[in-house]
C-alpha cells in the first residue's frame, strides 16, 4: 500500500510539472504577444500625432489666407477691379405722418 501511494504522489507531481511548464509557456507567449501589440501601437500613435501637428499647420495657413483675403485692402482692389462706384452721400425717407391703426 505504501508504495502505491508514493506512485501515485510522483504521478502528481509530474502533473503538476507539465502543467506547471505549459502555464509558463502560455504566460511568456501572451506576455510577447502584448508587448509587440503595444510596440505597435506607439508607432500608430507617434504616426498620428505627426499627422496631427501637420493638419494643424495647415490649418493655420488657411486661416492666415482667409484672414487676408477678407482684409480691407483685397476688398479695395476688388472694388477697383470689378469697377464698382463709391458709395458718396447716404439719403434717408422720413415718413413724417405714420399712423398705425390696430384692430
Amino acid at each position: 500500500m505504501i508504495k502505491i501511494k508514493m506512485k501515485n504522489k510522483k504521478f502528481n507531481l509530474k502533473i503538476f510539472n507539465r502543467m506547471l511548464f505549459l502555464l509558463i509557456i502560455i504566460c511568456g507567449v501572451y506576455y510577447i504577444t502584448s508587448i509587440n501589440d503595444l510596440s505597435v501601437k506607439g508607432f500608430k500613435l507617434l504616426e498620428f500625432k505627426e499627422k496631427i501637428n501637420r493638419l494643424n499647420s495647415e490649418n493655420n495657413k488657411l486661416e492666415l489666407e482667409a484672414m487676408s483675403l477678407e482684409s480691407y485692402s483685397d476688398l479695395n482692389q476688388r472694388v477697383k477691379r470689378l469697377n464698382m462706384v463709391a458709395v458718396g452721400e447716404i439719403d434717408y425717407i422720413v415718413n413724417a405722418g405714420a399712423i398705425v391703426v390696430k384692430k
